[in-house]
């Protein structure tokens, strides 16, 4: 069907990008076999799907609201406004918003799409115009959907204006941000874009618990002058930046080259197939970039054992990486952020899943040596190790980091209360079972597509596919709970420090000894 109109197309329109979109439309539609019905089906379905996640989010949210409104006294001295946790949310949004489109294209081109389309002598400009406006369509309205339940459960009086004005700051930015991402493409210059994203999370998140933890010292809330409400027509500006954006973008899209386009198409799908699987490693894997490369060759002059050597590889390729170091620090800002801020410091469940959300981003970047071990399970095959002993040398450098994350984390958190040691030693006492979490992370095994499948709203999915999600991550929030019970008691008695070294050790041993037994080449 598609040669035939082609053939029989005008032979300047043929060679056209639109019509070669067309045309291609025309032809999936005929051979889909969907009937209208089928997708007003699934339109209805999908709004419904939505209409019910807005629900429940806005309704948490909410609630939220109300248990500040009526909570007691922090846990720790509470001295940032709320505005300025809204300001880091903000930026980490955005940034991660960024990151997406600067790893992903934002425009790309399928292996399937390269194949047929690339090489075409037709208008690559034409071509490449529909992938931009569909990107922006679902990143707008992927960010107004999101913006939704915020807009609706936070402010005490919603009103439609300032509701539609939220929406309309969130679906301006997230275009603005697709506009500017293809813009650098189109000129060379992606790929740029996710350092500066992630060095902004990291100065703003480090700032902001600066400042907090300056203040509680003085005990002296840190003041910072209210602003009001921003007019409605102002949501216009981003908005006109990002049309101003996107069409100097759409121009440039003819420069684009095929091998870049390809690869950007295969990291999609490769991103996608792992969202679909819900396989965490491999969407990291998608989503990092390449190594850093060293500077100077480093002999490791220190190392006479096959275990130091194990420690070293593993030190080398945290080196080497572009994102653990801003991800520890991030690891330690954010629960002090949460901590500090007025209202969410005096919810004991808040500042505990913000330590927890902080520590599995810790020990998320100090498993990542142990997951390229599990890429590539040959080279630990060949040192003279038992799978034991490779377990045990793994484990040096997750609980040195987690060590250092959990123990600042603590002390921190206890500035300004008179107790910063004893909050000191409680964040120390958690580091065992977040190192043994890191790794318990990175050896999980991988889903099992041969036994029995369920059918989900992401497809089909192999039985217990969510407890392997969430292996490491489990020990850490069991071995985290006598830290819930002294937040929740105000303060870190002697017993619960004894008792969070007790319970952290002991999972965290159990939980090596299995992994090194399962790991055992039989």
């Amino acid at each position: 069907m598609t040669a035939d109109v082609l053939l029989t197309a005008d032979p300047r329109a043929e060679l056209g990008g639109p019509e070669v979109r067309r045309v291609t439309r025309r032809a999936t539609a005929a051979r889909a076999g969907v009937t209208l019905w089928t997708r007003l089906q699934e339109v209805w379905g999908t709004l419904a799907s939505v209409g019910v996640g807005v629900a429940v989010l806005g309704g948490s949210l909410a609630s939220l609201r109300e248990r500040i409104s009526v909570s007691g006294a922090p846990v720790t001295e509470a001295t940032l406004p709320a505005s300025a946790a809204a300001v880091v949310v903000g930026v980490l949004a955005l940034a991660g918003l960024g990151v997406l489109l600067d790893r992903l294209g934002p425009v790309s081109s399928t292996p399937a799409a390269a194949a047929w389309w690339l090489p075409l002598p037709a208008d690559r400009r034409g071509l490449l115009r529909g992938e931009l406006v569909r990107i922006t369509a679902v990143v707008a309205a992927v960010a107004t959907v999101l913006t939704l339940p915020v807009a609706l459960g936070l402010p005490a009086e919603p009103t439609p204006v300032s509701v539609l004005t939220g929406l309309g700051w969130a679906a301006s930015l997230a275009a603005a941000a697709v506009g500017g991402t293809a813009l650098l493409q189109t000129r060379g210059r992606g790929g740029r874009l996710a350092p500066v994203a992630g060095s902004a999370v990291v100065a703003v998140a480090v700032l902001a618990a600066a400042a907090g933890t300056a203040a509680a010292v003085g005990h002296v809330p840190l003041a910072v002058p209210r602003p009001g409400a921003p007019p409605a027509w102002l949501v216009a500006l981003p908005a006109a930046a990002a049309v101003v954006l996107l069409l100097t973008a759409e121009r440039g899209l003819g420069r684009l080259d095929a091998g870049r386009l390809r690869a950007g198409g295969a990291t999609v799908q490769y991103a996608g197939a792992s969202v679909l699987s819900l396989d965490t490693r491999d969407l990291g894997r998608a989503l990092s970039g390449r190594p850093r490369p060293p500077r100077r060759s480093r002999r490791f002059g220190w190392v006479r054992r096959p275990e130091q050597a194990v420690v070293a590889a593993d030190l080398a390729v945290l080196a080497r990486g572009r994102w653990p170091a801003g991800q520890l620090v991030v690891a330690v800002a954010l629960p002090v952020v949460v901590a500090r801020t007025a209202g969410l410091g005096a919810l004991p469940l808040a500042v505990w899943c913000a330590c927890l959300l902080g520590w599995a981003l810790a020990a998320a970047a100090a498993g990542r040596p142990g997951r390229e071990a599990q890429a590539a399970p040959v080279l630990d095959r060949l040192l003279p190790l038992s799978a034991a002993r490779v377990v045990l040398a793994r484990a040096c450098v997750p609980l040195l980091l987690t060590t250092a994350v959990c123990g600042l984390t603590g002390l921190l958190l206890g500035i300004g209360t008179g107790r910063a040691v004893d909050w000191a030693a409680l964040g120390l006492a958690t580091a065992p079972v977040w190192a043994a979490g890191a790794l318990r992370a990175a050896y999980r095994p991988d889903p099992d597509w041969a036994g029995p499948v369920v059918s989900t709203p992401m497809g089909i999915l192999p039985a217990g596919v969510g407890a392997t999600l969430v292996q490491g991550v489990d020990l850490g929030v069991v071995g985290s709970l006598p830290l819930l019970l002294a937040l929740l008691h105000g303060e870190p008695a002697a017993v619960l420090v004894a008792v969070q070294l007790g319970w952290s050790f002991a999972l965290a041993v159990g939980a090596l000894v299995h992994l090194a037994r399962r790991e055992a080449p039989s």
